[in-house]
């Protein structure tokens, strides 16, 4: 039974290969592209007490100290629906039943091109649409999350005015609940200055991002480019 399990799963695992050849299996369950600064990819999770699984839309950062804090969290983790606006929950063995429906939606859900170099007004579209989130509405530490993603997105792309983005975020910042922030990210204070602090030490951030990049791990991945 076991055995048939894993034959299954490495079936489904190879039908969405198929259908997005350019991402890359990281593990059976994650299927993964380095873009820019970022991994970006599709996870077919596991529900629990269950033999079902759930597709989601990822975006892991490769700014952090090692491989492993970058795939601590994603800074997006985007669930994906069915044509009556549900969540997927489906059996592995039922598969087949719903892969050509939650390969539609996925296709339409997905914002972000995986066959082509992604531009800085992706980026921007991406994360204004999160914004739209009903769980990221209520929850200041993910707003400064998906603004941190913009700001180092054109930080790592060189735009001339990334300060604006900071200014903005400072802004915003004013209508947070700062119990709520500092229980996910500490002091809003130092948080903000080590982003400042990215600002002057630019090249320390490009240099840690390639340095990521040479983790055997990551250089077996498919690759492309973020763009102004």
């Amino acid at each position: 039974m076991m055995q048939e399990s894993k034959i299954i799963k490495k079936k489904i695992t190879e039908e969405w290969l198929n259908a997005f050849p350019q991402l890359t299996e990281f593990a059976q369950n994650k299927l993964y592209k380095i873009i820019g600064h970022t991994i970006m990819g599709i996870e077919l999770t596991k529900l629990p007490r269950t033999e079902s699984y759930r597709p989601h839309f990822v975006v892991y950062p490769i700014w952090k100290s090692d491989l492993k804090s970058c795939l601590d969290n994603p800074i997006i983790l985007q669930e994906l629906y069915n044509k009556k606006g549900l969540q997927f929950s489906i059996p592995y063995d039922k598969h087949s039943l719903y892969f050509s429906e939650v390969l539609e939606c996925a296709r339409k859900q997905i914002l972000l091109p995986f066959d082509k170099d992604i531009s800085l007004k992706n980026i921007i579209d991406l994360v204004n649409a999160r914004f739209n989130d009903i769980l990221i509405k209520a929850h200041p530490g993910k707003q400064a999350d998906l603004y941190e993603f913009k700001f180092l997105t054109a930080l790592y792309l060189g735009k001339s005015d990334v300060q604006s983005t900071l200014e903005q975020m400072q802004k915003e910042s004013k209508k947070w609940n700062m119990q709520l922030f500092e229980a996910w990210h500490g002091s809003f204070d130092k948080w903000f200055q080590s982003l400042q602090k990215m600002l002057i030490h630019r090249n320390e951030f490009i240099a840690q991002i390639q340095m990521n990049k040479q983790d055997i791990k990551l250089k077996k991945l498919n690759q492309a480019e973020m763009r102004l």
